[in-house]
């Protein structure tokens, strides 16, 4: 989602000024949720200097890291137990690339790792979760 998200901010614009309905479409549309748009908007609108794409995006960008976990937990195993993990989300928003990242990332860590698609909607993230656990082994 980020760099997607950032680039079409930055496309949207860059070279014009900033149209406050058409940001919050934009904000609303992207997933962010109400809340977040609108602190997002709060920030910018309280900005005393001239608003332009890479402003847009750097704000964007602050607001969101803010609301982030800064430490991120370790995933351990379990004593003799599976750990599960539930990757869930909109439509084309990168869970099946996300999830493969995610199961390279702790085989890497010395775990083992299985994974098991569930996606009811797109028959094909099927094959494609079947060729990233081949690629990863």
């Amino acid at each position: 989602m980020a760099i997607g998200f950032f680039k079409s901010l930055m496309q949207k614009f860059t070279g014009r000024p900033v149209d406050w309905d058409e940001l919050e479409e934009a904000l609303i549309r992207s997933d962010l949720g109400v809340s977040m748009t609108m602190r997002i908007l709060k920030t910018l609108q309280a900005r005393t200097d001239k608003l332009t794409a890479e402003s847009v995006v750097e704000v964007a960008r602050e607001e969101i890291l803010k609301v982030l976990p800064r430490d991120t937990l370790m995933l351990r195993p379990f004593a003799s137990k599976p750990k599960v993990v539930l990757i869930v989300g909109v439509n084309g928003t990168g869970k099946t690339t996300s999830t493969a990242k995610l199961a390279y990332f702790l085989k890497q860590k010395g775990h083992s790792v299985m994974l098991a698609a569930a996606d009811t909607f797109r028959a094909a993230a099927i094959e494609q979760l079947g060729v990233w656990a081949e690629r990863i082994g």
